[in-house]
């Protein structure tokens, strides 16, 4: 993915691990990296930056002028195409779903630098380092 100057993947990164530590009732300043809730939201919050970073990429080459595909249309529009489903269907997919649907895409698919440096820190810490397909850190 060709990495866009104006794409903030820091922000995004903290908005999805705040929401993820939130739903989890996971106090952020009393964190344990080794608590299962912990991992668990940051495992949740990787997957939904993965996904919204994987989305940003398939708009950077597949948005036109009168179908821009915002937030996550892009990645509604690939489950489309992929499991071959009526529009309306891919437009109702939520996030969880569209990450199980994606998963193949989603495995394959390599964040870019910058949006690795921006959940490195979090996952490395918590022996997440897997999700970045970097080997767990000693």
């Amino acid at each position: 993915m060709q990495e866009s100057a104006d794409f903030d993947y820091e922000a995004l990164w903290q908005t999805a691990f705040q929401g993820a530590l939130s739903k989890h009732g996971v106090d952020h300043s009393e964190t344990n990296n080794q608590d299962p809730a912990y991992q668990e939201a940051l495992r949740e919050a990787f997957g939904f930056f993965l996904l919204t970073c994987y989305a940003a990429s398939i708009r950077e080459s597949r948005a036109t002028p009168w179908c821009r595909l915002e937030g996550l249309d892009a990645a509604r529009l690939v489950a489309m195409e992929t499991l071959k489903l009526h529009p309306h269907n891919a437009r109702s997919m939520v996030e969880q779903d569209l990450i199980w649907a994606l998963q193949s895409e989603l495995y394959r698919f390599t964040l870019p630098e910058a949006a690795q440096n921006a959940c490195r820190q979090a996952l490395n810490a918590a022996g997440l380092a897997t999700c970045l397909g970097e080997a767990p850190s000693a």
